[in-house]
């Protein structure tokens, strides 16, 4: 894969990468509602760079739930090919981040399910903490001690403070990408930060 999206080739005409770097720029700032807004109306640079400001974010998330790389790249693909053939409905989606995040992850439990040929839920799958600290000028040993004390969490905890603060996901959006309610993510996350608050390694440790 090339971390382009494979688009068809009438829709890669008009030199619409020209584009691309400004768009990708201003992406957070337009996506809720101008930049929905003209994917809906079939704006292909906006579509675009929607996809590149998603790409690493959404396969950073996948890396949680899988060293498969290939099944992540068919997950992102195949959310923005069906993002970009129903673009027509998109005004019934409230949160275009969560709306992107729950489809991703869903096609991703779906997949596993299929290839491991069993019956689990979809929280059973494990949510792992690999990469979890992805700012590269984050201190080494502050981003280890930060990676056991996560250890201390369940998947399901680690996800929800992945979303809501790697990601910068709302309560709701969160509740919505982990098929949960409002006030059962309030509740997740704030025991999993008392939790990391408990168990995270005093400065002098080891």
């Amino acid at each position: 894969m090339s971390g382009l999206i494979e688009l068809p080739q009438h829709l890669l005409s008009s030199g619409v990468f020209l584009t691309l770097k400004i768009c990708t720029k201003i992406i957070f700032f337009k996506l809720e509602k101008e930049c929905w807004h003209e994917i809906e109306q079939g704006d292909i640079a906006a579509y675009s760079a929607t996809y590149i400001f998603y790409y690493k974010k959404m396969h950073n998330y996948g890396r949680k739930f899988t060293d498969n790389t290939a099944l992540i790249e068919d997950a992102i693909q195949t959310v923005f090919i069906t993002l970009w053939n129903n673009r027509e409905n998109l005004a019934t989606i409230h949160s275009p981040r969560s709306y992107l995040f729950y489809s991703f992850r869903n096609y991703i439990f779906k997949e596993k399910k299929k290839l491991q040929k069993t019956f689990f839920q979809p929280e059973e799958l494990e949510f792992g903490i690999d990469n979890f600290i992805v700012d590269k000028e984050t201190h080494a040993v502050l981003s280890h001690r930060l990676k056991i004390a996560l250890t201390s969490l369940t998947s399901r905890q680690r996800e929800a403070v992945y979303l809501r603060f790697y990601e910068a996901l709302s309560y709701e959006e969160t509740a919505e990408v982990m098929k949960s309610t409002v006030k059962s993510t309030y509740k997740l996350v704030a025991r999993s930060l008392l939790k990391l608050k408990e168990v995270f390694p005093k400065k002098n440790s080891r």
